[in-house]
């Protein structure tokens, strides 16, 4: 028994005890994706999309745990005990620490997944805007800015332009900040001050390029930038594909190649659900509106 290469749509890392038994694991980093170039990340799916090239196997024995991050793809097999008699494994997630430097690295990319896209526009999008209300995905350069400025006045209490642990705990403590309004548990304010002390430490490590545990102005543009940009991407796509516009999205797509290690290639088939959209027509209203759908 197992699983067919698979994604789950969990917003927090994961962990299998293996109970009884041996399980074989597969696991790969989601591809490269776009607008036009995604696939089915249910069991199986990336086989048909022709795109599962696993970087990592083993063998975890009884006794034995295994740790992902959101949006990493994984295959199992489970081999039954000398006895006969069927092996078991608990999954869990847990809260903290988060893997906060991949989310970071891998953000464009999470994005696009059908699995954990929203975590991007929903759970994660606090780590990038320090849990300050009002920020709103944009393309200005002028509105960026003023979300910087916005979030420096709030948070860097010193106004040294370094945001600190500390700081960033005092400012998650107050009832202005979005910290303690989103928590998936509301059992977690039992343990208000570790709480804080753990979501502080994780948001600083999600902006920290160089290790000293702070966060430098340049530090904290550089995330918003990318949040942004990546927050506009899917916004924009989604309207295209809303209204079946493939020339659009493909040029969405394009603009965005100045940002690329290497320029996207655009697909010659995209996947059935997609054909199916396109074939109603450019300017075919899918949906009557796309409010809170984010991904």
């Amino acid at each position: 028994s197992g699983a067919g290469a698979h994604n789950d749509g969990y917003c927090e890392s994961v962990v299998s005890l293996q109970l009884r038994g041996d399980k074989r694991w597969r696991k790969m980093m989601l591809p490269k994706m776009s607008f036009l170039d995604s696939f089915d990340e249910f069991d199986g799916g990336v086989y048909e999309a022709k795109k599962w090239e696993p970087d990592l196997g083993f063998l975890n024995s009884a006794k034995g745990a295994v740790i992902w991050p959101p949006g990493y793809l994984h295959e199992t097999s489970t081999l039954p005990p000398p006895d006969g008699k069927c092996g078991s494994a608990l999954t869990l997630q847990y809260a903290f620490p988060q893997p906060v430097q991949f989310l970071r690295a891998f953000l464009p990319r999470l994005s696009m997944s059908a699995e954990v896209g929203h975590c991007v526009a929903m759970t994660w999008s606090g780590y990038a805007t320090m849990q300050v209300r009002g920020i709103m995905p944009t393309s200005k350069e002028k509105n960026m800015q003023e979300q910087l400025k916005k979030i420096l006045s709030l948070v860097d209490v010193n106004q040294d332009e370094v945001i600190t642990i500390d700081e960033t705990k005092t400012w998650f403590a107050k009832t202005e900040s979005l910290a303690l309004q989103r928590l998936a548990d509301p059992e977690f304010l039992q343990h208000k001050e570790l709480l804080i002390s753990y979501m502080a430490e994780d948001t600083v490590a999600y902006h920290d390029m160089n290790d000293d545990m702070k966060i430098s102005k340049q530090e904290l543009w550089d995330s918003l930038v990318q949040w942004n940009v990546v927050r506009v991407r899917m916004q924009e796509g989604l309207k295209l594909l809303n209204r079946a516009d493939r020339k659009g999205l493909e040029a969405l797509e394009q603009s965005l190649d100045y940002l690329r290690r290497e320029p996207l290639q655009l697909p010659k088939d995209v996947r059935p659900e997609m054909q199916d959209i396109f074939r109603l027509g450019k300017g075919t209203k899918v949906l009557k509106s796309l409010k809170g759908i984010t991904s």
